[in-house]
């Protein structure tokens, strides 16, 4: 006569036979490399800032109207570019402009971005990454203007910075930029092994 396994050991191999084929795969440990992305080190950058109505960049746009997020991606972008002299310092100007004449644009990019922001506070760049498909993701954060720096509460001004990145403009399909009220730890998916939150 067969003899038919009790429940309890059907239960119990099946327990265990799960137990083996889930081990190693908790949500920790399983490898993320190809969704994981990388964060790149000191990306070049330059920020222009401006007090008045007028934005520190104009063009190239489509409709001739500031320019708030953009890419340049070729010398003819560029010398499309316009900066209001008038409202900006000689130095900030210079460092803009010497940050796009030194992009090689067969193989780099830069990316625009201007935006009001409050008196007291300035844009910062927090991190650029490319994320699992190539793509750039840059965050930008805001932190309070030194405490000597003059300014008022409900005084608005814009803030404007290139960022030199990596790849041609023809590279990637598409980028994503955040703006962030602080600047809090990079996202776990672009951080190293050995990198602490």
């Amino acid at each position: 006569m067969v003899r038919t396994p009790s429940r309890r050991s059907l239960l119990h191999a099946t327990g265990g036979a799960l137990a083996a084929a889930l081990a190693g795969c908790s949500a920790r440990e399983r490898d993320h490399g190809a969704e994981r992305g990388r964060l790149l080190d000191d990306v070049p950058h330059a920020t222009l800032r401006t007090t008045g109505a007028r934005p520190p960049l104009v063009g190239p746009t489509d409709d001739d109207g500031d320019l708030s997020l953009g890419t340049v991606g070729s010398d003819a972008d560029a010398a499309k570019l316009s900066y209001a002299t008038d409202a900006l310092g000689a130095s900030e100007v210079a460092a803009a402009r010497r940050l796009v004449a030194e992009t090689a644009f067969e193989r780099e990019s830069i990316l625009v971005s201007q935006t009001g922001i409050d008196a007291c506070y300035r844009r910062r760049l927090q991190y650029v990454a490319l994320d699992a498909d190539g793509d750039p993701d840059v965050q930008f954060c805001r932190v309070v203007r030194d405490a000597h720096t003059p300014c008022e509460r409900d005084e608005r001004h814009h803030a404007a910075v290139l960022v030199r990145l990596p790849l041609a403009a023809d590279e990637y399909g598409s980028h994503t930029v955040g703006y962030g009220g602080r600047c809090g730890p990079v996202p776990e998916r672009y951080r190293n092994e050995s990198e602490s939150a």
